[in-house]
């Protein structure tokens, strides 16, 4: 107790507070208080968080047992022991403070008598009506003497209930208090996120069986597992503050209890619809997060889970202060019943209630005819669930039923602003939706049916947000039009977006370039003035000779022109030729000059067009020796003068990056034997990946050991993690803001990776190779192979975050998705290209390709038409002057993916049947971009594209047909038909005779005959039991 100490300033200013609302507070009954009096005996684990233990913590911001407050219109007094009053003591007294007096209870029963009896002489000078907190009940010896002493005089009194008028006081929170409970907000959303969420899917992943009342022990022992803590947490400061406020909960398989006081089951996990509710304490001060994960979800409840977020962000909006809460309940049952009338049986009526100290407030709850009002500064625990819910296209028992439960703590804002979420968890469909079930539905679906079971699997699995798959197969996916209604609703929403995007873009364009003149899109071109010589004195000696002379020093070649010397800047020098003509040598020297074709120095500057230009010059000698050594030094010299052009060039938009300050004080995290690419110089050597204060720093090895390449935080754009689930490497990408040196290149991509394969392991030569065979080596192999990769993926997922902790989150990792990839050919081959979070990568193989979705303007699809494989895209960006990127020969059967891909990214598209001029089409643009954007934009490119497609269908014949001309006219095409229906047959019979061949049984054992006939005295003929299971499978 020695070492406790009480916030003054915060004392004064809430026993204020405490006693304003004696003053103006009122019973249920509409009777006012004279005095207010609070009594805590001694502690009660069964009931730790009473309101008079959270008044206690309010105000002292300690538990104080057998500790009682009398609190009258003018004054404080405290009865404590001596210890806790010693404590009390030290409170100083501040101008405008509230007056405390503290009384000692000893050991000693007299004095204590007289102490109680000057409490009760008090408490009748303060008028008869005393407020009390009924509901709380508390004991011991502390509690006994008082109300022993207290009986005699008790019927001259009048108790009445202060409790909802100290929920009113205890509910309002200041700035401390809000900041405890955004700390306790993050501590649940790290459990949630980086916890729960990891663990529930390698759960599911990996098929392993667990009850949810376990997976709720897991979720708790995090807080006592000091290393897991340390890590999940290492930004909270005191930890040992954090607390759990309440068991984890984890619901799933059918049985959903959402009431207060739910505990999890002893069933076992199950992947279906998972419910995880998580209340955690800062300096005691309460938040909670619930969050509800969809296996394998159907349209419906991916339609019921987006109906219920769509209602908890109207709640959020409705949140003002002065809103009573039984209005905001009644607003949602309402939404409810006008939006989704379907759902009002499974609506949860108790909508949420205030939460700090004490976990739930009882009288400030969001339910039915409750007249509380919403105030600023309110912590809220705002809740949303649908329970009861069935599932109609549910493969098994447990997930026949299902509930919904969102809960998130907000604070109440100023004004009519929406409340703000603390816990700052994602609730998206798409990031709490997991697939599991792709592959296995499809082994399991039956050889006949198997394309169909696998179009079906993945319609089904991917839900809201992911992609639709394309169709490959004649078979149709559903045998209802109906159900063909759920793809048309998300083209038409597609087509939509689009209008609005085009729409935007138009908007933007006429607003960024509003009184702007363009140019030509060309780099402007300045007059280049080469000088030589600066006075005649300064040629060399040599010249006197009247021979070509070749200065290395001035750059320039001095001719004999009519017996003068006249000096030429090798920059003038466009080439030279030699010619042996008989015993002549002939040099040509042509130079520059404007006006010398349709390259690309065809429109040279000059600053006097009118001027006379020499174009060539032609020397001859019969001194071949001379004439040859000449051609060399010219030829040299021209290639030097190229070289430092094209260098000169390429570090014109370098930027001089900072110094790399290095960790002092402690070694630096490293990743190490980690190659990069590009490389150097010389051959690749494995080096080690480090971070230091403001940066990456690699330690070149092998040739150029000692060398480092340092990557400052402020110069990278993006990073990317890319693990080596079916990629030979696994590796850390760094797109850089400014390009750097790396020796002699110029690079804007660096990548650091290590391949997945261990190809320094020799199994030929393993003595257990020798004496075992069929699969158990295989397999064995192979396991280990997968452990491997996973342990790779581990150690550079780890490290990318390092590097993200280390920048403050300047630098976020972003990872590929695989499962939205498309194969395209952005340069000489075809690759595989992968969306990320911000970007369209592929990193696999060099040269990369990484385009920005940021700096897209629009994306065009060319050669979408009807007969043709494959078609094109060309993204063209906001900097117009920037040459568009082109994306050939993408698969026509990835079409569908593509459009939804850039649909949410919210980048506009439009398609056509053919390839455009965009050299052409940028340089009209750039000429003058105010007048493009005024004449429609980029209209002319959506005539064939979705945004079109809605007036074109309504433009379709209205042309019908009846059922007795339908029958008629199928019946003539079917005799119509017969000549087509032979060929049909003819080609089906060719099929059979292709199948007509030995079946697997018939190889099989012709294969075992074969080895048996081979197989040496002594040896058993190799075991194909386990190529033959693997077939059955």
């Amino acid at each position: 107790m020695s070492e406790v100490q009480i916030d003054t300033v915060a004392f004064h200013h809430r026993a204020k507070r405490l006693l304003e609302s004696l003053k103006s507070g009122r019973s249920a009954s509409g009777q006012s208080f004279d005095s207010v009096l609070v009594i805590q005996g001694r502690s009660d684990e069964k009931n730790p968080y009473t309101k008079t233990i959270a008044t206690q913590m309010w105000l002292l911001g300690y538990e104080f047992p057998n500790t009682m407050m009398l609190a009258t219109k003018s004054k404080l007094y405290v009865v404590a022991s001596p210890k806790k009053a010693k404590i009390l003591e030290a409170i100083p007294s501040v101008p405008g403070g509230v007056t405390l007096e503290i009384l000692v209870h000893g050991k000693e029963a007299d004095k204590n008598k007289e102490m109680f009896g000057k409490l009760v002489s008090i408490l009748k000078s303060s008028g008869s009506t005393i407020g009390v907190v009924s509901k709380d009940t508390t004991g011991g010896k502390f509690v006994d003497e008082w109300m022993a002493e207290f009986a005699a005089s008790k019927p001259n009194f009048t108790e009445a209930d202060f409790g909802p008028v100290l929920s009113r006081v205890l509910a309002v929170k200041d700035d401390s208090e809000i900041k405890y409970e955004r700390t306790a907000s993050g501590l649940c959303t790290t459990a949630m996120r980086d916890y729960f969420i990891e663990e529930m899917a390698g759960t599911f992943d990996q098929e392993k069986s667990i009850t949810n009342e376990k997976m709720a022990d897991r979720i708790a022992a995090v807080l006592s597992n000091d290393k897991l803590a340390k890590k999940l947490f290492s930004k909270v400061p005191m930890l040992d503050m954090a607390e759990w406020s309440a068991q984890p909960l984890v619901l799933s398989g059918g049985q959903y209890d959402l009431s207060h006081d739910a505990e999890s089951s002893t069933a076992l996990l199950h992947a279906g619809t998972v419910v995880c509710t998580l209340s955690m304490r800062y300096f005691m001060y309460n938040a909670t997060i619930s969050r509800t994960f969809m296996i394998d979800p159907s349209p419906d409840q991916d339609k019921n889970y987006s109906f219920l977020l769509d209602l908890q962000k109207k709640m959020l909006g409705w949140m003002t202060p002065g809103e009573s809460m039984g209005a905001l309940q009644a607003k949602a049952a309402k939404y409810v019943q006008d939006q989704r009338p379907d759902l009002v049986d499974n609506f949860v009526s108790d909508c949420g209630d205030v939460t700090g100290i004490e976990i739930r407030d009882g009288v400030h709850t969001i339910a039915p005819s409750n007249p509380e009002l919403l105030q600023a500064n309110m912590v809220i625990a705002l809740r949303v669930g649908l329970q009861g819910l069935t599932n109609a296209r549910a493969t098994d028992k447990l997930s026949k039923t299902y509930a919904y439960q969102l809960i998130d703590t907000v604070v109440v804002k100023d004004g009519d602003a929406a409340a703000e979420v603390l816990t700052l968890c994602s609730k998206e469909p798409n990031d709490v939706s997991f697939f599991f079930n792709d592959e296995d539905t499809t082994a399991a679906a039956k050889p006949d049916v198997k394309r169909e079971a696998k179009v079906d699997s993945k319609r089904e699995g991917n839900g809201a947000g992911a992609r639709p798959s394309t169709r490959k197969s004649a078979i149709l996916p559903s045998k209802f039009r109906s159900e063909e209604k759920d793809d048309e609703s998300t083209t038409r929403k597609r087509r939509e977006h689009q209008k609005e995007l085009l729409s935007r873009l138009l908007a933007e364009g006429r607003r960024r370039f509003a009184g702007e003149e363009g140019d030509d899109g060309e780099e402007t071109r300045v007059v280049k003035k080469f000088e030589s010589y600066k006075r005649e004195t300064a040629l060399p000696r040599e010249v006197r000779n009247c021979k070509i002379l070749v200065d290395e020093r001035a750059d320039s070649i001095v001719l004999p022109i009519y017996g003068m010397a006249v000096p030429f800047h090798i920059s003038t020098l466009k080439n030279i030729s030699r010619n042996d003509e008989g015993e002549y040598v002939y040099l040509r020297l042509n130079l520059v000059s404007p006006g010398q074709g349709v390259g690309k120095k065809d429109g040279l500057p000059v600053e006097d067009p009118g001027n006379t230009f020499v174009r060539s010059l032609t020397f001859r000698s019969t001194d071949i020796a001379r004439m040859n050594e000449t051609y060399q030094s010219i030829t040299a010299l021209k290639r030097d003068q190229i070289k430092r052009e094209t260098e000169k060039a390429q570090l014109a938009d370098i930027v001089q990056q900072d110094r790399l300050m290095p960790t002092v004080g402690q070694r630096p995290a490293r990743l190490p034997d980690v190659f990069m690419r590009p490389v150097a110089e010389g051959k690749r050597f494995p080096s080690a990946l480090e971070i230091h204060s403001n940066g990456l720093r690699y330690m070149a090895a092998g040739r150029g050991a000692g060398s480092a390449v340092d990557i400052l935080f402020n110069n990278i754009r993006h990073l990317f993690f890319q693990p080596c689930d079916n990629e030979l490497l696994v590796l850390i990408h760094v797109h850089l803001r400014n390009p750097i040196m790396l020796g002699k290149k110029k690079i804007q991509d660096i990548q650091f990776y290590r391949e997945a394969s261990d190809a320094s392991f020799d199994e030929t030569g393993n003595r257990r190779r020798r004496i075992r065979y069929g699969d158990e080596d295989e397999i064995e192999a192979e396991q280990e192979e997968r452990r491997r990769r996973r342990q790779l993926n581990k150690e550079f997922k780890e490290f990318a975050g390092k590097i993200a902790e280390a920048s403050n989150h300047e630098v976020e990792v972003d990872t590929p998705f695989r499962e939205v990839s498309f194969n395209g050919v952005p340069a000489r081959s075809n690759v595989l290209l992968q969306p990320t979070v911000d970007c369209l990568v592929h990193l696999s193989d060099t040269p990369f390709f990484i385009i920005t979705v940021a700096d897209v303007e629009i994306v065009h699809l060319e050669r979408v038409q009807f007969g043709l494989k494959n078609f094109d895209m060309v993204f063209v960006f906001k900097e117009f002057k920037r040459a568009p990127v082109h994306v050939n020969t993408v698969p026509m059967t990835q079409l569908d993916n593509v459009k939804e891909w850039l649909d949410s990214v919210n980048l506009a598209y439009t398609e056509g049947p053919v390839n455009l001029n965009w050299a052409q089409i940028m340089k009209t643009i750039n000429k003058d971009p105010a007048g493009f954007y005024e004449d429609g934009g980029w209209s002319f490119l959506a005539q064939d594209s979705d945004a079109e497609a809605d007036e074109s269908e309504e433009e379709e014949s209205e042309f019908t047909v009846s059922e007795d001309e339908f029958e008629e006219s199928e019946s003539e095409s079917s005799e119509e038909s017969e000549f087509g229906t032979e060929s049909d047959d003819s080609d089906d019979g060719g099929d059979d005779g292709d199948d007509s061949g030995e079946d697997w049984e018939a190889l099989e054992a012709k294969a075992i005959a074969y080895d048996e006939k081979r197989a040496r005295p002594g040896e058993s003929p190799p075991n194909r039991a386990s190529a033959k299971r693997a077939r059955k499978k």
